[in-house]
């Protein structure tokens, strides 16, 4: 009898260990919804978001999104890319597809739209050169007034003492780099010229115009001389591509003669064809 009982207690354990748990069916996926816009109808507003600033060497386009502000739950929808009409005016700034995202075209001003039903929004947007990286060339003196000494300024002009030029000829021309920044139109860096007793560097700030021209400055401390040495009338224009930079500034450098009077320069200065090393970002913020 006990050998019974032990031999149905195996077979039921064995049996228990065969058994397998059901496993629950997995759920179906939700369907994904893209871009669930809204009821034309609920549209309150739209307002734009995205850089206003964009240089002309940019890598991709600029995203752009229109925030719909609505009469229902939500109230906002914040990503609307596809299903909005997007414009860009005047012609020939920039371009925008159909996602909201803008391509420089030329430097300018635009006004880039958006429009969901009989709603629309707007934001400006600035097309511009970036300046930013290295500048490296040469530039000639033009023109050179209140020398102590009435062979200084011919002596600039012709590369002799005061420069670093090619010897004596009309109008040398003597190296000098820049170095820039740029914040949206807003330039800062620093000039240094090359001269026999050695380089000269000053800090320089500046604006971009709306026509591309660059515009620079500076006043800067100059050792043993209660005038500071000054750069303005800063005018210069550079090509497409924005690798090559040409024009002009005036500079007023305070001097000390041998006999420690005090004195001092103006010089007009040209440059061409100064190469550009860009910074590599491309953008403006």
């Amino acid at each position: 009898m006990r050998s019974v009982c032990l031999a149905i207690l195996c077979a039921s354990v064995l049996a228990g260990c065969n058994s397998s748990t059901p496993t629950a069916p997995t759920p179906p996926t939700p369907p994904v919804v893209t871009n669930p816009l809204p009821p034309a109808s609920a549209v309150l507003g739209i307002s734009l978001q995205g850089d206003e600033w964009i240089a002309t060497n940019v890598a991709a386009p600029v995203q752009h999104t229109a925030r719909l502000h609505t009469s229902n739950t939500p109230f906002e929808y914040t990503a609307a890319t596809d299903g909005v009409e997007w414009s860009i005016a005047p012609a020939g700034v920039a371009i925008v597809d159909q996602h909201g995202r803008v391509s420089p075209v030329a430097i300018g001003t635009a006004t880039l739209t958006a429009r969901y039903g009989d709603k629309t929004g707007t934001q400006q947007i600035r097309v511009l050169y970036d300046f930013a990286g290295d500048w490296s060339g040469q530039f000639r003196i033009t023109g050179c007034s209140g020398g102590f000494d009435f062979r200084e300024c011919g002596r600039m002009m012709a590369g002799a003492g005061a420069g670093t030029g090619t010897g004596i000829s009309s109008n040398p021309f003597y190296p000098f780099t820049l170095a820039l920044s740029q914040f949206r139109d807003q330039v800062t860096g620093t000039v240094r010229e090359s001269r026999p007793s050695g380089d000269i560097e000053y800090a320089v700030t500046g604006f971009v115009r709306l026509n591309g021209q660059l515009v620079l400055e500076a006043t800067a401390p100059k050792p043993k001389n209660t005038e500071p040495l000054r750069v303005f009338n800063w005018a210069s224009t550079t090509n497409n591509g924005v690798t090559t930079m040409s024009g002009a500034f005036t500079k007023i450098e305070p001097y000390r003669s041998v006999f420690d009077q005090p004195y001092t320069i103006r010089t007009e200065h040209e440059f061409t064809g100064l190469s550009h090393t860009p910074d590599g970002r491309g953008v403006l913020d």
